[in-house]
């Protein structure tokens, strides 16, 4: 486990080969934040099965990333890899379409990473890939300044093929009792949806609405804009997640121990060009 520590906070991220039974086949291994704990309050983020250790690698916690797009999928039979970003080779093991990690575990062959710390408080990750038609090199950038924490990421393509993006961010936070958050954008939730809008700005949970089993849902949102989410914090009051990049849709979900908003950014990178973006969290 690699650390950043600042101004009462230090940040757990995790470290692509030694960690690797921390990582599946969902979240990208390099920069994937783990831990965010301060010195007096303890640990900032939750997740799906927290506190256990050692959660399953597909729920995973802390504020992980994922490229949601494996490269291949679309051709790959059974038995076959196809490419996810961030991760490596990952075997069509189901018939399930769209491909999907959930249905699809099993890396065959991990992305490998070079880490290094180019400044203070920095933390910087480097893997380049080929695979078929596709080639590109991936940087991803974990940086704390004072309680600021950047998770920075820029994606070049250097093969002669698109390379379609999908990617959001997954960050896992706990309950602070019924509201959840409030948004820089403008958004509507499904009717009958297990959260509902406070009338004051936040959304909140639905009375009666049970969270064992976890809720998903897709609220229609203002697209194109940074979204701004000012998050209710048990032992901080609030965090502030600042989506630097378009905003291409929004998914929240939540069981009883964690809730998380799910921003994502998607696009097609042509051949020769890059594409850059960030999420900021302030504690």
């Amino acid at each position: 486990m690699l650390t950043l520590a600042n101004d009462g906070l230090r940040v757990e991220v995790l470290e692509p080969r030694p960690d690797t039974a921390r990582l599946g086949a969902r979240y990208c291994a390099g920069g994937y934040v783990w831990q965010v704990h301060d010195e007096r309050r303890g640990p900032l983020f939750s997740g799906p099965c927290f506190p256990e250790p050692d959660p399953p690698v597909f729920d995973g916690q802390g504020a992980p990333e994922v490229f949601e797009l494996a490269l291949g999928q679309h051709a790959a039979k059974l038995g076959e890899d196809v490419y996810v970003i961030g991760v490596g080779r990952v075997r069509r093991e189901s018939g399930v379409r769209p491909f999907h990690v959930r249905d699809n575990p099993t890396v065959t062959e991990r992305a490998a990473w070079d880490v290094s710390e180019p400044a203070p408080k920095t933390l910087c990750f480097r893997t380049r890939a080929t695979f078929g038609a596709f080639a590109f090199e991936l940087e991803r950038t974990v940086t704390l300044k004072g309680r600021m924490l950047t998770s920075a990421t820029s994606l070049a393509n250097a093969g002669a093929s698109e390379l379609p993006l999908r990617w959001f961010a997954h960050p896992f936070l706990p309950w602070a009792g019924e509201r959840l958050f409030a948004s820089s954008l403008e958004f509507a939730l499904p009717e009958g949806a297990a959260l509902v809008e406070d009338g004051e700005g936040y959304v909140t949970r639905r009375a009666g609405s049970a969270w064992s089993r976890g809720h998903y849902v897709l609220p229609r949102v203002a697209l194109g804009g940074e979204l701004v989410v000012v998050a209710c914090h048990p032992a901080l009051g609030r965090v502030r997640c600042e989506c630097r990049f378009p905003l291409g849709g929004l998914a929240l979900w939540g069981n009883e121990q964690t809730w998380s908003f799910e921003p994502f950014f998607q696009t097609v990178v042509a051949a020769g060009a890059e594409a850059r973006w960030a999420i900021v969290y302030t504690f």
